[in-house]
């Protein structure tokens, strides 16, 4: 092999040597760049259990979820097992009655439709019933309760609550307000009227509760 060969062979290794660092280096620099738009959230609606009652021409809809995170500009729920991040509005407010910490509560969000932030929070009838079950009095003495339904008689309802099974006996006005008459509620969380008496005079099943 002559002189001038070997001159312009490691001409040749020296140049591929050098590109393959240059690219390796170049790769180590370049940035890596997030193109993951889960986090964005379009439309909140879709979160909502009330989508019949909550559809696109209201101007404001509700959503009912678990207490995560909350920001001075952010609420974070927990709905379906999903974290759902919703912007405060500049005139949020909370229900009067709440205070300290509620992370970890069932609360509802009322959103407003357009901007999609939230306007108001407020703790659910779960999240403010004590262990008998009741999560408002009446200065009349009435009162209403929430809990799982366990059976339901001719007279009487028996519902679950935190401190065991309570059975009502029921009035004689005693109302129910289920959307399908037919359908089978034992098992669902059901919330009653009570007089002072200890009668219960309705029996309502709300979707927000389930």
């Amino acid at each position: 092999m002559n002189r001038k060969t070997v001159v312009l062979c490691v001409s040749i290794v020296g140049a591929l040597t050098m590109s393959s660092l240059s690219g390796c280096a170049s790769e180590e620099k370049s940035p890596t760049i997030n193109t993951d738009t889960s986090q964005k959230q379009t439309n909140l609606q879709k979160y909502t259990k009330y989508p019949e009652k909550n559809g696109n021409q209201d101007e404001e809809f509700d959503l009912v979820g678990t207490l995560d995170k909350e920001t001075q500009d952010e609420l974070t729920l927990i709905i379906d097992n999903e974290k759902v991040k919703i912007p405060k509005r500049n005139t949020f407010e909370k229900e009067d009655e709440i205070n300290g910490d509620i992370k970890g509560e069932l609360v509802k969000i009322e959103v407003n439709t357009k901007g999609q932030n939230a306007e108001s929070l407020e703790l659910t009838p779960q999240a403010k019933a004590n262990d008998e079950g009741i999560y408002e009095k009446e200065s009349d003495g009435d009162y209403n309760v929430i809990g799982k339904l366990i059976n339901e008689t001719s007279n009487e309802v028996t519902i679950e609550v935190h401190n065991g099974k309570k059975t009502y006996t029921k009035a004689n006005d005693f109302e129910k307000d289920v959307d399908n008459k037919s359908q089978d509620i034992q098992g669902k969380i059901v919330r009653l009227e009570v007089k002072k008496n200890n009668k219960v005079e309705s029996l309502e099943v709300e979707s927000e509760d389930q």
